[in-house]
């Protein structure tokens, strides 16, 4: 071996020692059931991930899925699972980029809208994946085929939970509407808007509910934009939406069976 490169050899081990030494103490101050934070710089490190495979080894990182690492909570019976929000996490974002978010019966659980806790977790994202299991929860993937901003996510829920209305366990839609009705009351005047130009990637009926809440209870909000969206010949139909939206026949709900 040249002088040369026994010096190379020297800086590669100083710097796998100091990869290894900066990730052991990030893993000791990382609390119990978190996600460890990767970066994409890391992510081309071997040294790293040989790191990293000691850590799991050694029981201080478990291994959730591919990339994905979470320091484990110890308890008498054994490591428990990371949290939900941490599940989520780890299914919604890439690094500090959003790909995803919590939709479904999981979200309307956490709003209210149902007492059911579901054990599927339903993330939306622009690409399909296949379902899957992880970490006892089943993860089940719905598209967006349109562009989203992180920014447009709180109201894409809300339209979500509009096209759902009728498919939430437990819960009426005369009882689901006032409670939306209240999160989009809190949203900016920006937001609304932006709301009102997503939900024309939405079915018709979730625009014509959305068009009927907002002058319902927002009367000042202009509406136009989703009622030119609608055909005028085409009814819908949602049990007991005349009990809380009194202007359901003007936007196209039909009370008859």
């Amino acid at each position: 071996m040249t002088l040369l490169n026994f010096y190379l050899l020297l800086q590669l081990m100083s710097a796998s020692i100091s990869i290894a030494t900066n990730l052991h103490r990030q893993v000791q101050t990382l609390p119990e059931g978190q996600l460890l934070p990767i970066t994409p710089e890391s992510q081309t490190e071997l040294a790293y991930f040989k790191a990293l495979s000691r850590l799991v080894q050694s029981g201080q990182l478990i291994r959730l899925e591919k990339g994905k690492y979470y320091k484990p909570k110890t308890t008498p019976f054994g490591p428990i699972r990371p949290s939900e929000s941490e599940i989520i996490k780890a299914l919604t974002q890439k690094g500090d980029k959003i790909t995803g978010y919590l939709t479904g019966n999981a979200l309307y659980n956490r709003w209210g809208l149902t007492t059911q806790v579901p054990n599927t977790l339903t993330i939306a994202r622009r690409t399909r994946l296949p379902e899957k299991d992880l970490s006892g929860y089943k993860i089940k993937f719905v598209v967006r085929h349109f562009p989203f901003k992180e920014t447009d996510i709180p109201v894409m829920q809300l339209l979500d939970a509009l096209t759902d209305i009728q498919k939430i366990p437990d819960t009426p839609p005369e009882k689901v509407v006032p409670i939306l009705a209240e999160k989009i009351s809190n949203l900016q005047p920006p937001q609304i808007s932006r709301m009102m130009k997503l939900a024309l990637e939405y079915p018709p009926s979730t625009r014509a509910l959305l068009g009927a809440l907002l002058e319902t209870y927002l009367p000042s909000q202009p509406t136009d934009i989703l009622r030119k969206s609608l055909n005028p010949l085409t009814k819908y139909k949602l049990k007991g939406i005349e009990k809380v939206l009194p202007n359901n026949t003007k936007w196209n709900f039909s009370l008859k069976s």
